[in-house]
């Protein structure tokens, strides 16, 4: 299943080593719109603003993203929000910090409007992500100021957001999504497609086929079309589809595999093929510089339940576009492949974002202070 978790805006970004003394700073950072943010949280999104803004920093040749003071004197370029910015380091670090902590408000405020409350599973799961993280970097979030709480305590916040979307478009939400909302962007925004791929890539020598071997695959690309096209094109099941890609899978995949001067584990065999539902955020994955995108491009032009394939570098794809809805029920999509997230998310996370800057803003200037980006540890 898949599922985008809304946190606090950016990924975590804590995996280089540092060591020191932990950072004495006050207990919170002020409040946003009544919501008190706490010093942890304020080192964790600062330290995540800082390594989005070393990403985006010009730096003079020796510089790393390691040397903080460059960093927060450098050039950086990029998108805060919908805005792109040129600034220094400092400054963008402060305003990736705002930001995340906006958002990290707006998620506290909407999901107590909304009577949201965490089940056991929730917070189980941010239990034993937040155990595992402190295991693997306690040391470092310790040198930086960030305690072990404030750590689950993010990654909370991450599941309240999650609810909130649950809370207002779910079944059983303030605004629930419709059926036929649902089953208007399946059909028009999403391609279910079924597929087979056929290895360009050996990935126990990590050697790519040369060209005859590349030839030889390519071949077998065409002839596994050729078999897929002998069966029945009626056939919408997924049983059935399933069967008829599991066969072929079974004709061509140990020869792709022995061209490659390699082996397949017949028992891997499945991960090779499959139905998927792809959202417009998966197709962005097979976007080109020219504005083409390699699967859609194809399918497009073959049409409607018809294989073809496609080279993409590691792999050769068999594929062609299925009816997802004669394949599975609604609820089944909805369960297998995140259709309210796909759907929802990414507005209500632009919602979030614009009423945490909405918020009345209460932070604390000599707190920020003590904060400063400049006492980041990076390095030994």
């Amino acid at each position: 299943m898949k599922k985008k978790f809304i946190s606090l805006g950016m990924a975590v970004m804590m995996l280089l080593g540092v060591t020191g003394c932990a950072m004495k700073t006050p207990a919170t950072a002020g409040t946003i719109g009544g919501v008190e943010i706490p010093a942890g949280i304020y080192l964790l999104a600062q330290y995540n603003a800082y390594n989005a803004a070393a990403s985006a920093a010009t730096l003079a040749t020796g510089e790393t993203a390691s040397d903080v003071k460059a960093v927060l004197k450098a050039e950086c370029t990029g998108t805060i929000g919908d805005e792109e910015v040129t600034t220094n380091g400092k400054d963008y670090t402060a305003r990736l910090t705002l930001r995340s902590l906006q958002y990290y408000a707006a998620v506290e405020a909407k999901f107590d409007e909304l009577g949201g409350s965490l089940d056991d599973a929730a917070t189980a799961e941010a239990a034993a992500s937040a155990d595992s993280m402190w295991e693997s970097n306690g040391d470092l979030y310790t040198a930086n100021g960030i305690s072990k709480t404030s750590v689950e305590r993010y990654l909370l916040n991450s599941q309240k957001a999650q609810a909130c979307l649950d809370l207002l478009y779910g079944d059983a939400g303030a605004n629930p999504v419709s059926e036929t909302e649902y089953t208007d962007y399946v059909n028009g925004n999403c391609y279910f497609i079924d597929s087979m791929q056929l290895p360009l890539l050996d990935y126990s020598t990590y050697a790519f086929a040369d060209e005859t071997q590349k030839a030889t695959i390519d071949g077998y690309a065409d002839e596994s079309i050729a078999m897929l096209d002998s069966y029945a094109t009626a056939e919408t099941a997924a049983s059935d589809v399933y069967t008829s890609l599991y066969i072929t899978a079974m004709n061509y995949l140990p020869s792709a595999f022995e061209a490659l001067g390699s082996t397949l584990d017949t028992n891997q065999l499945t991960y090779y093929i499959g139905s998927q539902l792809y959202t417009p955020a998966d197709l962005t994955n097979f976007d080109n510089a020219d504005g083409t995108n390699t699967l859609t491009s194809a399918l497009d032009a073959v049409g409607y339940g018809k294989w073809t394939k496609v080279d993409l570098g590691t792999s050769i794809l068999v594929l062609r576009q299925d009816n997802a809805l004669e394949s599975y029920t609604l609820d089944e999509l909805k369960s297998n492949f995140g259709l309210l997230d796909a759907m929802k998310s990414e507005d209500l996370q632009k919602d979030l974002y614009a009423q945490g800057a909405s918020m009345e803003q209460n932070l604390n200037q000599s707190a920020m202070n003590t904060y400063s980006a400049s006492k980041i540890k990076k390095s030994v």
